[in-house]
């Protein structure tokens, strides 16, 4: 009881320092209930106190079930929320000034894969995704062979549920098209117009550039 709450003062003092980048436990902690509004920051802290102890760091969410995390390094942290979610925490650093600008990717994990991105500075304020990375478009998912292809307008129609997952990879981020067999019977006559390889983003200190 007593580290927990000499842990809880340090951490309320680090955030009320603004002349230092906040480290990660700190953020975490202090994260607005909205943005993850199945747990509690007394819950937050409990995922810190378990991994410090090597213990599975598991918790009870507000919903009865059990949200779980599986990583946790200087610069990112993954929460599996539920069975079918999880969040990812990254830390991207602003070039020359000291501080990070934070990246939640919520994704929900049922039949196909979908994510959110959202994007705030240390102070937990939004900031405009359209500021920091230009997303991909479907055309960008097409491969050279739907691009030249006579039927392409059919496909993109029968595509309308465009759905992709997002990860996080070191000093960026990877997206890939998760909604093809949404399609149904004729999916696997489309597969070969869809990239295999994720579309990668790289972090310059400003903004996410595609590579």
């Amino acid at each position: 009881m007593i580290k927990r709450i000499l842990t809880a003062v340090a951490l309320t003092l680090s955030v009320l320092n603004p002349l230092r980048a906040e480290d990660l436990r700190s953020l975490f902690v202090h994260m607005p209930d909205s943005i993850l509004p199945t747990l509690t920051a007394s819950e937050r802290l409990d995922f810190m106190d378990f991994m410090d102890a090597g213990m599975k760091a598991q918790v009870r969410n507000k919903l009865g079930g059990e949200s779980v995390m599986t990583a946790f390094t200087d610069n990112y942290l993954s929460i599996r929320t539920s069975g079918s979610g999880r969040m990812e925490m990254i830390l991207f650093p602003y070039k020359n000034n000291g501080r990070n600008l934070i990246c939640i990717i919520k994704t929900v994990t049922a039949r196909y894969e979908d994510s959110r991105l959202y994007f705030y500075n240390e102070d937990w304020s939004p900031v405009r995704t359209e500021s920091v990375i230009k997303l991909p478009e479907f055309r960008d998912y097409l491969t050279r062979e739907a691009l030249k292809n006579d039927t392409l307008d059919v496909f993109m129609k029968r595509s309308l549920l465009r759905l992709q997952s997002v990860t996080s990879v070191d000093g960026g981020l990877e997206f890939r098209y998760t909604s093809l067999d949404y399609i149904g019977v004729d999916a696997d006559k489309y597969r070969s117009w869809i990239r295999v390889a994720p579309i990668r983003y790289v972090w310059n200190g400003k903004c996410f550039k595609r590579k």
